[in-house]
């Protein structure tokens, strides 16, 4: 899911490359330790679908094409700047940058992760969240390359921001090999910090890059970073408050009063690009038909998801556009209506015969289970909630909290019923595609896990993303998302506010919508400053 800022950038220059890195003994010792709750599944930039690791991924271990500044805007980062048109666009490439080998990272690099991700075979998310209107590649020359697109459309940089992943070490994986890739738990990265081990289920640890660019920010002073996993929320909490670990992040809800009101503890909380949803697969014979998902939707209370779950750090959502986005349209999400709910389930054919409460036809009960993360700590309060909101109209839950890798794998092999799940906006331009197009019903492992299709849906998003006026695209826009609600191939629940709690002693620490660790790389601590 894409969404970009208003400024279209047609090119721009980096930083001044007669200074490098001259910081490489400047860094302190102390390590900086990140508490999060999952294990990960791997940091290849090709194949990667988890959000924590892409966080890793984009901002620490690896430096993508095309980066984003405070305002959201597009920035140079590989790419040192561009030539932009109507049907492609001329990156010239930083000569300063090498993976973490020693080795030149060139615009062969660039142009085989392209070809990777475009291959079906790969499965890689790049392919629909960046690359759809990317149809070619031509290196130029060691550190200039040429995309050429399928046709004009808008925000065209949008769809660089991504990492090239080193063509020396994997380019002799298949495609259809790449998730199962050693190199995935052995990574070698280009970025402003390197990979040193992975204790599984433990930690991962990383250390600062000395050879990274100075033009870039070059090595964080803060010299390494230690990714601890701590899967019981009271223990992580309790690690934060005892200076076990300096960020929790993302804080439950239930802990950010605590956090709020604890000395030397800083609660951060700003609008995030995350929003939560039931997937229904409609594939299963009871989520085929639209009325019966809208029926499902009408049945659950939004509103007090918010209220209670969230202790009041979100917003309910009606679709995939963000509530603060210029594009988003004026339409509320459906309100609960248990009557509405039930009159819809009885027209469908749905009703109790047997007087247990719960709805059967055809001699099959209109049950579910709904898979969950085990991990996060809200899903099991929601996933109650749910039960009970949905069991008031004669649909029964089993809710079945596993762990997280096995939730999406189930759910990317369209191997379940239900997700509780969430969904992370990969920019800021606006491009629904990869959730709930058509063609990435074909493709396996796509993110459009519900199977969802509807040509009219196709013909309003493809007509979205090459829509370059913003009042035509605000329309069409508002136009598909009245499609949407009205389908439901997805119950949106809620925008989650992205909270975190920073433990005493760093310096500089800022968190946006890009993610908590983009700015990391500048992070310090407070009682040795930063040096340049």
């Amino acid at each position: 899911m894409l969404f970009a800022p208003l400024v279209l950038i047609l090119a721009a220059c980096g930083g001044s490359d007669d200074r490098k890195a001259s910081r490489s003994d400047s860094g302190v010792d102390r390590p900086l330790i990140l508490g999060y709750a999952s294990e990960l599944q791997g940091l290849n930039p090709i194949v990667s679908t988890d959000q924590n690791a892409n966080e890793l991924i984009y901002y620490l271990l690896f430096t993508p094409l095309v980066t984003y500044d405070a305002e959201f805007r597009p920035a140079p980062s590989l790419a040192r700047s561009w030539v932009l048109t109507d049907t492609s666009v001329v990156f010239n490439l930083r000569d300063d940058l090498l993976w973490h080998d020693g080795t030149p990272v060139t615009a062969r690099d660039v142009a085989f992760t392209f070809r990777r991700a475009k291959d079906p075979a790969a499965g890689s998310p790049l392919a629909a969240a960046y690359l759809a209107n990317v149809a070619s590649v031509e290196v130029l020359g060691d550190y200039e390359v040429l995309f050429r697109f399928t046709a004009p459309h808008s925000e065209p940089l949008e769809d660089f921001f991504w990492p090239p992943a080193p063509a020396h070490l994997l380019q002799d994986i298949p495609a259809s090999e790449l998730l199962r890739a050693p190199y995935n738990r052995s990574p070698v990265g280009n970025g402003p910090y390197r990979f040193v081990r992975w204790d599984v289920n433990q930690q991962l640890v990383f250390e600062a890059n000395p050879d990274y660019p100075l033009a870039l920010g070059g090595p964080p002073t803060i010299r390494s970073v230690v990714y601890r996993i701590i899967p019981d929320q009271t223990t992580m909490l309790a690690e934060l408050m005892s200076g076990g670990i300096q960020v929790d992040g993302p804080l439950a809800p239930s802990d950010a009063a605590r956090v709020e009101q604890t000395a030397d503890l800083q609660l951060l909380s700003f609008p995030w690009r995350q929003f939560a949803y039931i997937g229904w697969n409609t594939r299963r014979p009871q989520f085929a038909d639209p009325d019966v998902r809208r029926a499902l939707t009408l049945a659950i209370d939004r509103e007090s998801l918010v209220r209670t779950v969230l202790e009041g750090h979100g917003t309910p959502a009606f679709g995939p556009i963000p509530p603060w986005h210029r594009y988003a349209p004026a339409i509320s999400p459906l309100a609960r209506d248990p009557d509405a709910a039930r009159a819809l389930l009885e027209a469908a054919g749905w009703r109790d015969e047997d007087g247990d409460g719960i709805r059967e036809r055809g001699g099959a009960r209109l049950s579910f289970e709904l898979l969950a993360n085990q991990r996060n700590p809200i899903y099991g309060d929601i996933a109650q909630i749910l039960q009970a909101d949905l069991r008031a109209v004669g649909v029964e839950v089993h809710p079945r909290l596993l762990e997280w890798q096995t939730v999406l794998s189930m759910h990317r092999g369209r191997e379940f019923d239900a997700v509780l799940t969430n969904w992370v906006l990969d920019n800021f331009r606006v491009d629904p595609r990869p959730l709930f197009h058509g063609d990435q019903v074909k493709i396996a492992n796509s993110a459009n896990r519900s199977s969802y299709s509807n040509p009219v849906a196709d013909s309003l998003m493809d007509l979205g993303a090459r829509t370059m006026d913003d009042d035509a695209a605000r329309e069409i826009w508002a136009e598909f998302s009245r499609v949407l609600q009205a389908d439901q191939p997805v119950t949106f629940l809620f925008w989650q506010d992205e909270l975190a709690g920073i433990g005493p002693g760093l310096s500089g620490v800022t968190m946006d919508a890009r993610g908590e660790l983009a700015t990391l790389p500048r992070w310090s601590w407070a009682d040795e400053g930063k040096q340049d």
